[in-house]
């Protein structure tokens, strides 16, 4: 590909609309609220009196727990579930095969 005298002359047409809508709509709100929490962040470290690292880190953890929280209180009721023998309530809806029958695949 070569570039001809009036590469720099000439002027395009402008962004495309996905372009434009993210330049003028999406990333001007993503900044406006990713300052928002830095002053927040900022307050909240003031308020407290510890540094705004220990907050985020606090946030962090508690966010993490809380997701670990929330999937292992769905596996606990699929085990019990599957303790019980209710099939209706896995999630699957597949009959597991029994542990004394041998494995048909291998034959």
């Amino acid at each position: 590909m070569s570039v001809g005298r009036d590469y720099m002359v000439r002027k395009g047409a402008g962004p495309s609309a996905p372009k434009f809508f993210l330049d003028t709509e999406v990333l001007p709100r993503l900044v406006d609220a990713t300052g928002a929490a830095e002053v927040a962040l900022d307050r909240a470290a003031r308020a407290a009196g510890v540094r705004p690292s220990l907050l985020l880190v606090g946030a962090a953890g508690a966010l993490s727990i809380a997701v670990a929280g929330a999937f292992g209180a769905g596996r606990a009721k699929r085990a019990a579930a599957d303790r019980r023998g209710d099939q209706a309530a896995t999630t699957s809806g597949v009959d597991r095969p029994d542990a004394s029958q041998p494995d048909r695949r291998s034959v």
